[in-house]
C-alpha cells in the first residue's frame, strides 16, 4: 500500500502542477481558448469611458479613458473596436480588464502598436499574485491579424500598460473562457480518493 500512496501523492503533485502552469497566447485557435466568448465590441455605444462592462468583463482605464471606436477599419480591428486614441494623447496608459468569475484564458486581436513604446499584459489572481507577464510585439500598420493574450489557472484580472511614448493602440474580438468549476471538484475527488484509500488500509490492518 506505500507503493500505492506514492502513486497517488506524485498523481495529485502532478495535477496540481499542471493546473497551475501558465502560457503566452499567440493565436486565436489556441487549444486552451476552445469554447471561448467572444467580445467584438458590436453591440457596445461608441463613446469615451473610463470603465465600461461588456459581458463578463470589465474594462478600466486606469489613467485617462478607453473609447469604443470605429474611426479605422484596418490594423486588426473591424467595425467597432476598444482603443485608448485621441489625438490629445489623453487616453489610458494602463487599462484593467477584471473577469467576472475569473477565466482560465483570454486574448485578443491587438493592432496599431508602434515600437517607440513596450506593452505589458500581465495576468494576476484574487490574491494579486502575478502568474504571467509577456512584453506584447510591435504591430504598427500590419493587418495580419495578430492576436495575443494569456493561458492560467485562476486568472481575476489582467493589465495593458505601456512605457515609452504614448501609443495609440486597438483590442477587438476580446476571448475569454469561464473558469472551468470541475477543476476544484477533481481537487475533491483527490481528497476523496485519498481518504478511501485510506480507509481501505486500517481496514486491512484489522483482518
Amino acid at each position: 500500500m506505500k507503493m500505492d500512496y506514492k502513486l497517488l501523492v506524485a498523481a495529485s503533485s502532478l495535477f496540481l502542477a499542471t493546473s497551475a502552469q501558465a502560457a503566452f497566447i499567440t493565436s486565436s485557435s489556441d487549444a486552451s481558448l476552445a469554447g471561448a466568448n467572444v467580445i467584438d465590441f458590436e453591440s457596445t455605444a461608441l463613446g469615451t469611458y473610463t470603465s465600461i462592462t461588456v459581458d463578463d468583463v470589465t474594462f478600466t482605464a486606469n489613467d485617462n479613458h478607453l473609447r469604443i471606436d470605429n474611426t479605422y477599419q484596418q490594423y486588426n480591428q473591424q467595425g467597432i473596436y476598444l482603443d485608448n486614441g485621441t489625438y490629445n494623447n489623453n487616453g489610458f496608459g494602463t487599462m484593467t480588464m477584471n473577469f467576472a468569475g475569473g477565466t482560465d484564458a483570454f486574448g485578443f486581436t491587438w493592432g496599431m502598436a508602434e515600437s517607440f513604446a513596450q506593452w505589458d499584459l500581465s495576468a494576476f489572481d484574487a490574491a494579486n499574485n502575478l502568474l504571467e507577464s509577456h512584453i506584447l510585439p510591435s504591430t504598427g500598420p500590419s493587418s495580419a491579424g495578430e492576436f495575443f493574450g494569456i493561458a492560467s489557472a485562476g486568472i481575476a484580472y489582467a493589465t495593458l500598460s505601456w512605457t515609452g511614448s504614448y501609443d495609440w493602440i486597438a483590442v477587438d474580438n476580446f476571448t475569454y473562457t469561464t473558469t472551468s468549476v470541475p477543476e476544484p471538484s477533481a481537487l475533491l475527488l483527490l481528497s476523496v480518493g485519498l481518504l478511501g484509500l485510506g480507509a481501505t488500509t486500517l481496514k486491512r490492518k484489522k483482518i
